[in-house]
């Protein structure tokens, strides 16, 4: 029997959606309960779904989870996407005010590498997070391996196969594949302790820049502007293991999400 909960979750992560073996099109999707907890939905037939249920980054939503049962990962849910009922979105207003303090007041920020690694490899615990690095080292875009590419016959055999556990009529049954991303985007920075790290970036927001130009070596120019200036904010990443590298990896996460408020000044009372 499918036991479900109704939870209230503030949407902060929405990846690219990527082709897979197993789904037409995979779309990463993670939040924060009421309760603090991060909390994966995956895979969303987003762009299948109809329009008005369509959420945005930032936005408070109320649905239906279960326990995703072929999933290891202690964060990841499967959403009953019909009693999905968005509630408010939280916008920039008073400089990042409010998602601060709905992220930074509810989990925990972390800065060790080994931590999170070892709470995703050892412990089983942990596979999302925010992640606030010591130093953003460089940038890298990389031109990546061609990924194959569906036949229609082959997209139909895999989606009768590969149903959600709550498919629904509000899932349209034809939409355009999403264009392939030639490049990988990457960050490497450093932690508290100095230890480095190198992760691909898999946020949708990234992405459509690239695509917003027709010329690649523009497109790249641009998303390396676009980098360089978050960088310069009080950027914070939000990870999330990869489902094949969890558990084992010598780094199994990836940067599914950007956060980027302005840097404000330190308040700090007056003594006398």
């Amino acid at each position: 029997m499918l036991i479900t909960t109704k939870e209230r979750i503030f949407i902060t992560v929405k990846t690219y959606p990527t082709k897979s073996n197993k789904y037409e099109e995979l779309v990463c999707t993670a939040g924060i309960k009421e309760n603090g907890e991060w909390i994966r939905l995956y895979p969303i037939p987003f762009r299948k779904m109809e329009e008005y249920k369509q959420f945005k980054r930032y936005t408070w939503i109320e649905v239906e989870i279960a326990k995703a049962f072929n999933d290891p990962r202690p964060d990841s849910k499967k959403i009953n996407i019909s009693s999905l009922k968005i509630l408010e979105n939280i916008g920039p207003d008073n400089k990042w005010a409010t998602r601060k303090q709905l992220i930074f007041n509810n989990t925990p920020v972390y800065k060790n590498l080994e931590t999170i690694i070892s709470k995703a490899n050892t412990e089983n615990s942990m596979s999302l997070c925010t992640f606030k690095p010591n130093e953003f080292l460089k940038i890298n875009i990389e031109k990546r391996a061609k990924i194959k590419d569906y036949t229609f016959e082959e997209k139909q055999k895999i989606k009768n196969q590969n149903r959600s556990l709550f498919d629904d009529e509000l899932c349209i049954a034809e939409f355009t594949d999403m264009p392939e991303i030639p490049y990988n985007f990457k960050l490497t920075f450093s932690d508290d302790t100095g230890k480095e790290s190198t992760m691909s970036i898999i946020d949708w927001e990234i992405s459509q820049l690239f695509l917003k130009y027709e010329d690649e070596d523009e497109a790249c120019l641009k998303v390396k502007e676009k980098l360089n200036t978050l960088i310069k904010t009080d950027l914070h990443l939000f990870l999330g293991t990869m489902r094949t590298k969890h558990g084992w990896a010598n780094n199994p996460y990836t940067i599914i999400g950007l956060f980027y408020p302005p840097i404000t000044p330190y308040y700090q009372p007056a003594l006398f």
